[in-house]
């Protein structure tokens, strides 16, 4: 077992480093709504690397349940889950599902496609899924409006059989109301948005397309990706989890991401605290120590040793 202090947050630090993402991507906004072409590529460029940043807190608030947070999971959830128009619960339900013992790897792990080995899934998650998201997100926050769950199942079966892969989850119904009333305050904000400044309209989309492609970038540098297995267990996730210690994996990896394997290990450690996890993991274990591949190998796609 690791020491206690590994789960400990930090607060400051989380308040820092999303206020700080979070600003930059408010003034490159409002800079790149005001700006003319080719100028707006570099506003355009921080707003996505900014609200990717800032977007990836998600990730904390669904796994950090610290009472020392809760604050800061108000706030995530009324900023920048009404920019990208995703609930936590939205991205939370399938994310823990993929964490569970017996389901990470299986047909039931809805955040494990297939993708290696296969250029068409790889093509659909890298390239096409980005510019596609935006639009299914404001379909979810349509139906989550209107509380219209049966449909989102019904759809949501369509497309997982259809498209392979899934639109939402079933919510029961306090989850139902969380989502409903989230998806309301986004929908009145993105009618207020559309009718105030209708021009601006291309450029968010652009920002979130952009933010979306950062995201997805991630997907095959973290697992194996390659084949199902009919269960598993801890030593599974170890196994086919990736850590990248090279800096240019912060790029698409930020917020302590690029240590997978002490993250699928450890899932409640905060970001900040991944890489000392890292380093007392990388000291402690050879099994982890041979999860540490290159960013070239990620990409490429090295098979686990199981």
């Amino acid at each position: 077992m690791i020491d206690r202090e590994f789960f400990s947050p930090r607060p400051s630090r989380y308040y820092r480093d999303f206020l700080s993402y979070l600003s930059v991507f408010l003034a490159a906004f409002v800079w790149g709504i005001q700006t003319d072409w080719p100028m707006v590529i570099l506003p355009w460029l921080l707003a996505v690397l900014s609200l990717h940043r800032a977007g990836l807190f998600c990730h904390e608030v669904v796994h950090s349940k610290h009472s020392s947070l809760r604050v800061f999971r108000v706030l995530y959830s009324w900023t920048v889950a009404l920019i990208v128009m995703v609930p936590p619960i939205r991205f939370g339900l399938p994310h823990l599902a993929h964490h569970r013992l017996g389901v990470f790897g299986t047909h039931e792990d809805p955040q494990y496609p297939q993708v290696r080995g296969n250029a068409f899934a790889m093509t659909m998650v890298l390239v096409i899924i980005p510019f596609v998201v935006p639009f299914t997100n404001l379909l979810m926050i349509l139906t989550g409006a209107l509380g219209a769950f049966r449909f989102e199942q019904a759809l949501d079966r369509w497309s997982t059989e259809t498209l392979g892969f899934s639109l939402s989850s079933e919510l029961d119904a306090d989850q139902q109301g969380e989502v409903k009333r989230h998806a309301r305050v986004t929908l009145v904000l993105f009618l207020i948005f559309v009718t105030l400044m209708p021009g601006a309209l291309l450029f968010y989309y652009a920002v979130l397309v952009g933010g979306w492609a950062l995201i997805t970038a991630r997907i095959p540098l973290e697992h194996e990706l390659e084949t199902l297995a009919d269960t598993s267990g801890p030593n599974d996730q170890m196994a086919d989890s990736f850590t990248i210690e090279s800096p240019l994996a912060l790029l698409i990896q930020p917020i302590g991401f690029r240590f997978h394997t002490a993250h699928h290990m450890y899932p409640g450690v905060p970001y900040h605290n991944l890489p000392a996890l890292h380093e007392e993991l990388k000291r402690t274990s050879p099994e982890y120590r041979n999860s540490i591949i290159s960013l070239w190998t990620a990409i490429r796609g090295p098979k686990p040793v199981r």
